[in-house]
């Protein structure tokens, strides 16, 4: 499991926790005055943003994997496409397109690359399937524009590295090869 999905996955917790115990507490509370005539600490009315949080919660778990599929689906026809390209396409923000990207990356349900110097991605594989073109790859296995990007690197003395993952990045790149993060 990635760690964007993580931190996904610790945030719906806690927020499923937190309605459900506000749920409880409320339905609690509400049994109390209509069986016993008498009020606890707290209150019914919690039922109401208890129950609230509580669907925001499962909502939330729904959409993300909704989101990831969809995702998914849109790369399965593209072999190169920009980022805004496909965050209009799936009425998504570029920072969610990109941090799906990478946590589907991480997970080895993508197979894909940045350019570094447009930000586009290049998608090799989606599920272990090929788009329906495919980039040229060249000897090494990589695709042509990582093989040139790693000759390029090994010339350079002077190379950065990306703040965001800490992949290699020549000077002058305005995108990270890697997780595509811009480097301006």
């Amino acid at each position: 499991m990635s760690y964007f999905e993580k931190s996904i996955g610790r945030g719906n917790l806690w927020t499923l926790i937190i309605g459900l115990t506000l749920t409880i507490w409320g339905t609690v509370a509400l049994v109390f005055q209509i069986r016993f005539g008498r009020d606890i600490p707290g209150s019914y009315w919690l039922l109401i943003p208890g129950s609230i949080i509580l669907i925001a919660g499962i909502s939330n778990i729904f959409t993300y994997r909704y989101n990831r599929e969809k995702l998914l689906e849109a790369l399965k026809s593209y072999e190169r496409v920009s980022m805004k390209q496909l965050a209009n396409e799936l009425n998504m923000k570029e920072k969610e397109v990109k941090e799906v990207l990478v946590d589907l990356r991480t997970e080895g349900r993508l197979k894909a690359s940045f350019d570094p110097e447009t930000g586009d991605v290049f998608v090799l594989e989606v599920k272990g399937q090929s788009p329906m073109a495919v980039i040229p790859v060249s000897s090494s296995g990589l695709p042509e524009h990582e093989a040139n990007i790693a000759k390029t690197y090994k010339s350079l003395p002077d190379q950065g590295f990306c703040p965001y993952c800490g992949s290699m990045i020549k000077p002058g790149d305005s995108f990270c090869n890697n997780c595509g993060a811009s480097q301006e």
